[in-house]
């Protein structure tokens, strides 16, 4: 259950995601071509800066999703709330 792995700490999404999407596949496996093209054409400081800047843009990726997540969460729990508060409206207005 979703609940226990969450309580005993098994629960790693973020580390789960394993996208099939043939759009993700093909631009990983185009980024990976480009950085094999890239450690052969560039010097090893200047691969390094391009491995710098990859790894700065994944985290700032990762933090952008993990707002994106938590808006659309929120946004879908408070929906629920109102849909819930409007049919207990509607049922004291016909009684």
């Amino acid at each position: 259950m979703l609940l226990e792995a969450i309580c005993n700490g098994s629960f790693y999404p973020s580390e789960d995601v394993n996208p099939r999407d043939p759009e993700y596949l093909d631009a990983h496996h185009k980024m990976c071509d480009i950085l094999e093209i890239l450690s052969h054409k560039l010097s090893g400081e200047d691969y390094t800066l391009v491995q710098s800047l990859l790894s700065t843009s994944s985290t700032a990726q990762c933090i952008e999703c993990e707002a994106y997540f938590k808006l659309g969460f929120s946004a879908g729990l408070t929906l629920q709330q109102e849909a819930q508060a409007q049919l207990r409206y509607l049922g004291k207005a016909d009684a």
